[in-house]
């Protein structure tokens, strides 16, 4: 393409041309409501993902923002009393059984999952917001953000240090991550084996009815993962901006104090001096210790602006390293020198071990641009939308080729929208 602004236009037709083919609208009777989302792919998941959702509405923000309201809406729609979120919402489940019966989850009820995935809420309302959503749907939404938010530090925190704990992979949405194979005991060569290993975390569970403290203190899976808590704590800063706007000011002053005390956790717990890296926490409340795979998760705490320039130079040190993660379509999921990266498709639907994904590569083209180096966050967006010139909005993509893989016209992959929309 010529310009920049031919880039940006091709953009906007191609992702309104996505979202009308993977809109999802109808009636739910077991809800007694209307529905209209966005599903991540027609073909492989036409339900309705929480941090999918979320991604949805911030691209539809640019595009539609009643759209965006009433994605935001309708993922709130079935939160549970207590400001539970389930990660998947079944709202046409009855047209797709075919698709659940290779589904492996815990339920909450029929059409709602009982797992979490990473919290970008704030960031979707904020998204809406922006763009034209005005204070009084925020006032409409806001207190359901809150409560989902209550409930992670109610619920996710045991040891009152700011960060929540996963107790399953698939809570991070990173399903297949090899910093995962250790923990749930599996070499995560196939499908198979990594189920079984996914199995032996998750079906134990179910002996008390997912209580929580049980969970915690089974502690066979509890991960303060990088990621998950990088969106969280950013989300709760997020959510206290929003609080302030919509004048709650004792809100906006707890998440305030809520956001602080998980970055200060974050940043004194989980960075590794000698490596340059943040590694997750593993185990419960007394002798934690640290996950040593080197994923981009590592490099997620490059998004808050206030990280010591010390730190954030080494991160920054980690993508330009062709040994690491500058690869020429970036950033892969896993560090090319890790004994585990595999740029293509692995096994059976295997995720995370290598390929690139737009979501990650968005928030680090954000914490790029937030410690000066737009060049290189350039570099990774201009890559990412040759990859999907060259072959649509796929779910992943091989690092080294560009090549697409997973599933077709995979909507949060349009996530590039928001970067160039945002720098234009």
């Amino acid at each position: 393409m010529s310009s920049e602004s031919s880039e940006l236009q091709w953009l906007r037709t191609e992702v309104a041309a996505l979202y009308r083919r993977n809109r999802q609208q109808g009636h739910a009777p077991w809800a007694g409501r209307d529905y209209d989302f966005v599903c991540p792919s027609m073909e492989t998941y036409p339900f309705q993902w929480l941090w999918d959702s979320c991604f949805h509405a911030v691209v539809l923000s640019w595009l539609d923002v009643e759209r965006a309201k009433s994605e935001v809406e309708c993922l709130l729609a079935n939160q549970q009393p207590d400001g539970f979120v389930g990660h998947v919402t079944f709202w046409q489940r009855e047209k797709f059984e075919s698709v659940i019966s290779g589904y492996d989850i815990a339920w909450r009820s029929k059409h709602v999952t009982d797992c979490i995935q990473p919290p970008l809420l704030a960031e979707a309302v904020e998204a809406a917001v922006k763009r034209g959503a005005g204070v009084d749907w925020l006032k409409k939404v806001l207190p359901k953000v809150r409560a989902f938010y209550d409930w992670l530090d109610r619920m996710r925190d045991p040891d009152r240090d700011g960060l929540i704990a996963v107790v399953q992979a698939d809570e991070t949405g990173l399903d297949h991550s090899p910093k995962f194979d250790a923990l749930i005991g599996s070499p995560g060569l196939t499908m198979a084996e990594f189920t079984e290993g996914w199995k032996r975390v998750a079906r134990p569970y179910d002996a008390f009815q997912r209580d929580h403290a049980q969970m915690f203190a089974l502690d066979h899976f509890i991960v303060e993962d990088v990621m998950v808590n990088t969106i969280y704590v950013w989300n709760e800063r997020v959510l206290a901006g929003l609080c302030a706007q919509a004048g709650d000011a004792e809100g906006a002053r707890v998440m305030r104090e809520r956001a602080e005390r998980g970055y200060r956790s974050l940043v004194e717990k989980c960075w590794d001096e000698e490596r340059g890296l943040f590694f997750d926490l593993v185990g419960h409340v007394a002798e934690k210790h640290l996950t040593h795979a080197v994923t981009f998760t590592c490099l997620m705490p490059l998004l808050f602006p206030e990280l010591p320039s010390s730190t954030a130079d080494r991160l920054i040190a980690h993508l330009e390293d062709e040994k690491m993660f500058a690869a020429p379509y970036p950033v892969p999921s896993v560090a090319v020198s890790d004994p585990k990266f595999a740029p293509g498709v692995v096994g059976t639907k295997l995720v995370w071990r290598g390929p690139t994904w737009m979501s990650s590569n968005w928030y680090l083209a954000r914490g790029l641009r937030a410690h000066g180096r737009a060049d290189l966050a350039r570099k990774i967006e201009q890559a990412s939308l040759a990859s999907i010139e060259k072959h649509g909005f796929r779910e992943y993509w091989n690092p080294f080729s560009g090549e697409g893989h997973g599933a077709p016209d995979f909507s949060w992959t349009a996530l590039v929208l928001d970067l160039y929309e945002t720098r234009a």
